[in-house]
């Protein structure tokens, strides 16, 4: 039995699972969804075959058919706009410099704190129907705009209420170590404590967030500051994540790997001793060129190293209001390839089966095949190399979440 027949796709572009080392392309390919999972796939002939009439029927003759894109970096919860810094930043004026007299994170802190939880609300929803309506069908969402205990715990309950508004699904992160909030810029060992004693035991006592994250760069967090909230962050049984090598190679990333983090992304500073941590540890290595693009800067990330040193690499889109205002993944896709160098079969595992990996998920999201929770998407494209070589313009045509049509 079949609920719903996605039939004749010019290209089914999919790995067949996490430890696959290379895609699936299947032309004149069809997959069939029964309550929610993926119940056969292949070429037209055997799935039609293989189930009775289905109840609805997409035709996806000329189409492109991919397994839902996995975003596994967003900073979704937040208030304010940032148009003017991007205007400085145009002008000559660093990220950097812009931070350091008050701009920056924390001139998203102040908006947020003033918001409300209904405002937050619905500001999360709108975005996660833009990106939704690019093809994610599966989101992190960092909190750090808060950055004191009320604040951080109504930014992760904001997710909570949009786990119930959208049908993407969220993997919710505490960034409560994105910046040192002014009123501890004398304390920043208080600041560090009231994560470690306060916030975060808080945090899982409610169960908000299943990873804890670390801002480890020039002028945000130190290495050691970072070991310090992720060991307590460990011990209280949050999974890890770390911001590293951003703007500066502090050596995190060595330490990071060592506790276990689940990923360490942005990395534009990091090389060859790096890439080998992460394929040591199994560290997945997240890129986020959107990032480096926006900044109009023009050293980007040294993906190829990783890649060839064995490290799993994924992209995410860093959506945030500084420094990536882009809800759409898939604008990632030119950028990798034409600045970080990767391959179209690379991007598609790192938008799909590596974002999986950097989340800790195993239940089938980001792969197609039999029992994997039908997460599809159906793109105005005849295949994958076409969707990366046709940039600029949205190609989604149809997305289907846990089997059901919702674009």
């Amino acid at each position: 039995m079949a609920d719903l027949l996605v039939k004749d796709a010019a290209q089914l572009a999919y790995y067949p699972d996490y430890d696959a080392k290379e895609p699936q392309f299947i032309s004149g390919g069809s997959l069939a969804i029964a309550e929610g999972k993926i119940v056969a796939l292949g070429e037209t002939r055997e799935v039609v075959d293989a189930i009775q009439r289905p109840q609805e029927v997409i035709e996806a003759r000329g189409c492109l058919v991919t397994p839902g894109l996995i975003d596994s970096h967003t900073h979704l919860v937040f208030a304010g706009s940032r148009e003017d810094e991007f205007v400085r930043r145009m002008a000559g004026e660093s990220y950097l410099s812009i931070a350091s007299e008050g701009g920056g994170i924390l001139s998203t802190v102040h908006a947020t704190r003033q918001a409300s939880e209904e405002e937050l609300t619905e500001l999360g929803n709108a975005r996660l129907a833009s990106m939704l309506a690019c093809g994610t069908t599966t989101v992190e969402s960092k909190s750090g705009y808060g950055l004191d205990m009320e604040s951080e715990l109504k930014c992760l309950r904001v997710t909570e209420r949009l786990r119930e508004l959208q049908p993407i699904r969220l993997v919710s992160t505490f960034l409560g170590a994105h910046a040192i909030p002014p009123e501890y810029k004398a304390d920043r060992g208080g600041y560090v404590r009231l994560i470690t004693d306060e916030i975060l035991p808080r945090v899982a006592e409610e169960g908000l967030a299943e990873f804890c994250d670390v801002f480890c760069d020039a002028g945000a967090f130190t290495v050691q500051e970072m070991e310090t909230i992720l060991l307590r962050a460990k011990e209280l049984g949050f999974s890890l994540k770390a911001h590293l090598d951003e703007f500066e190679n502090l050596g995190g990333v060595e330490v990071a790997t060592r506790l276990g983090v689940t990923s360490v992304d942005h990395l534009s500073k990091s090389g060859r001793e790096e890439a080998r941590a992460c394929a040591r540890s199994g560290t997945v290595a997240t890129f986020l060129p959107a990032t480096t693009f926006h900044l109009g800067e023009s050293d980007f990330a040294d993906a190829r190293t990783f890649i060839e040193a064995g490290a799993e690499v994924a992209v995410a889109s860093d959506f945030n209001p500084g420094s990536a205002y882009c809800e759409n993944l898939s604008a990632s896709i030119i950028l990798s390839c034409a600045y970080l160098h990767m391959r179209p079969r690379e991007i598609l595992r790192a938008m799909t089966v590596a974002g999986a990996l950097a989340l800790n998920i195993g239940d089938g999201r980001g792969v197609f095949k039999e029992g994997a929770p039908a997460d599809v998407v159906v793109w105005n494209a005849h295949s994958w190399n076409y969707l990366v070589y046709h940039w600029g313009v949205n190609l989604l045509k149809r997305v289907i979440v846990g089997g059901k049509v919702v674009i």
